[in-house]
């Protein structure tokens, strides 16, 4: 698929992944629709990628909310006239103590990363197909193939995201829509902050990668029609070292908190 004057859906646009990956996707001649709660952040987003060849038009809102997201991709296809690519990007995590957190904050992450997600993919999967072609890009993580103590409903969260792609790949096969999961392991966010729970930075106090690096290969997925994207070689090890050796891995995640936790 070419990049250039194609409509792509980028959600949780305002910061981080979803705001590079905007960026990455105008200056290579996209028309960009972007989202997220904070209009501030859209309108400043959309003035900064006004001097790229496509166009951008911001809708502001919570992707958590189904009817907002299916109206996303209603405007998008008034605006534009189709809807080429769906980047799935918005996402909310915690840290928590399972056993001790609100049931109400377990509904809020499954809205914004699950059934958000799902919503705004049922409602552009019609005008792909009438389009002939299209491609959904879910931005999943590292730990929905491999989850860490304290983040029990993100990590379940993006485990859903991680199936649920999968079936549809195999469902819409016929279709010419290619059903894309992105894994970026630890990432240099605003996300450690916007967390429910306990905010703040990551437990192991490493540095994560920019995120302009997981938007470039974002880009690259759509131009290569990629399935499954991790973002470094370590990512991939991580998670494919669990399927074979997962006491191993629990044993050194557990190290690796301990040794965080330290002063």
């Amino acid at each position: 698929m070419h990049i250039s004057n194609s409509v792509i859906i980028v959600t949780g646009a305002s910061a981080g992944i979803g705001r590079a990956t905007a960026v990455s996707l105008a200056q290579r001649g996209a028309n960009v629709v972007i989202t997220a709660r904070r209009q501030e952040r859209l309108a400043a987003l959309a003035a900064e990628l006004e001097p790229y060849p496509g166009r951008c038009f911001l809708l502001a809102g919570d992707i958590g909310d189904t009817a907002f997201a299916r109206e996303l991709v209603a405007q998008t296809v008034r605006e534009f006239g189709r809807v080429d690519v769906l980047v799935n990007n918005a996402g909310l995590g915690h840290q928590s103590a399972l056993a001790a957190m609100p049931l109400a904050d377990v509904q809020t992450i499954f809205n914004v990363n699950v059934l958000g997600l799902l919503a705004a993919t049922q409602a552009a999967i019609p005008h792909m197909q009438q389009q002939g072609q299209g491609q959904i890009i879910n931005v999943s993580s590292i730990v929905g193939q491999r989850p860490l103590p304290f983040s029990a409903m993100y990590c379940a969260s993006k485990t859903a995201v991680n199936f649920l792609s999968r079936s549809l790949r195999m469902e819409l096969r016929h279709d010419k829509i290619t059903v894309t999961l992105v894994y970026p392991g630890l990432t240099t966010t605003e996300f450690a902050d916007a967390k429910l729970g306990k905010p703040g930075a990551n437990r192991f106090g490493m540095r994560g990668v920019a995120p302009e690096r997981v938007a470039a290969k974002i880009a690259t997925a759509i131009e290569k029609q990629k399935t499954e994207v991790y973002i470094t070689p370590i990512d991939w090890a991580f998670t494919h070292l669990n399927r074979l050796f997962p006491r191993t891995v629990d044993w050194f995640v557990a190290r690796a908190m301990k040794l965080a936790s330290q002063p």
